[in-house]
């Protein structure tokens, strides 16, 4: 990992940084883009970005499992999986008593599967032994699903749904707290959330429009009221 950072004492300062994790024999891999941006113009104001963006590879993700010839398939793939997600915060103190704070994160992950492959000895010394590699003659796709001739005599033998997968979210939070008499609170929440699965075909920033945008989010309110008893 490596990260850059400017002087926390500025009123604007951020930090940059890049993580890379790599398993031996390629079995999987992580690269990963961070930051986190601040700017506080006012020692009232303070607002907070902190996007991240990763890529991450596996060739043993478990995918499903299928019976065949009294035995039990367990069916790998390589996948391909990648990540965008940022942080935003606004936290405004308008008096010592009344501040409003603000939290939103969209977070969107597409991942893709390629390679099938089959368990054969979970234990082996070396990856490549523990498994069998699906060729092209015994496994197609038809539609939605992958189907498997698994020992190549043009029956298919069992059948799993394309694994491929687009998720989508947006969680916010935007809080009003006012301390109407010392040691007692007053909270007004406002909760909003948005979570779908979309086509595995689009990309990430299509993801974020058809996901989040075009969706109707759920909302919440919520009031909650403390009091303090001075006995």
């Amino acid at each position: 990992f490596f990260f850059v950072g400017s002087d926390q004492r500025k009123k604007f300062n951020g930090v940059v940084g890049i993580i890379h994790s790599q398993a031996k024999e390629d079995n999987f891999s992580l690269l990963k883009f961070e930051s986190r941006l601040s700017y506080q113009p006012t020692n009232a104001l303070n607002i907070s970005l902190a996007p991240e963006y990763s890529i991450s590879k596996s060739k043993t993700q478990y995918v499903t499992q299928a019976d065949y010839s009294n035995a039990t398939r367990y069916i790998l793939g390589t996948i391909d999986n990648h990540t965008l997600t940022a942080s935003v915060r606004f936290d405004y103190t308008i008096n010592p008593n009344l501040s409003i704070q603000y939290y939103g994160q969209p977070f969107i992950s597409r991942g893709r599967y390629n390679d099938f492959k089959y368990v054969t000895n979970p234990v082996a010394d070396l990856l490549n032994d523990r498994f069998q590699n699906y060729d092209s003659s015994q496994i197609s796709i038809n539609g939605d699903d992958f189907q498997v001739d698994d020992n190549r005599d043009g029956i298919m033998d069992y059948s799993f749904e394309n694994p491929d997968f687009s998720f989508v979210q947006f969680n916010s939070n935007l809080v009003l707290r006012w301390e109407y008499i010392p040691g007692s609170e007053l909270f007004l929440v406002w909760s909003q959330g948005v979570t779908s699965s979309i086509s595995s075909s689009n990309g990430l920033f299509e993801g974020f429009e058809t996901g989040i945008l075009d969706e109707c989010p759920q909302n919440i309110f919520l009031l909650k009221a403390t009091y303090r008893f001075i006995l």
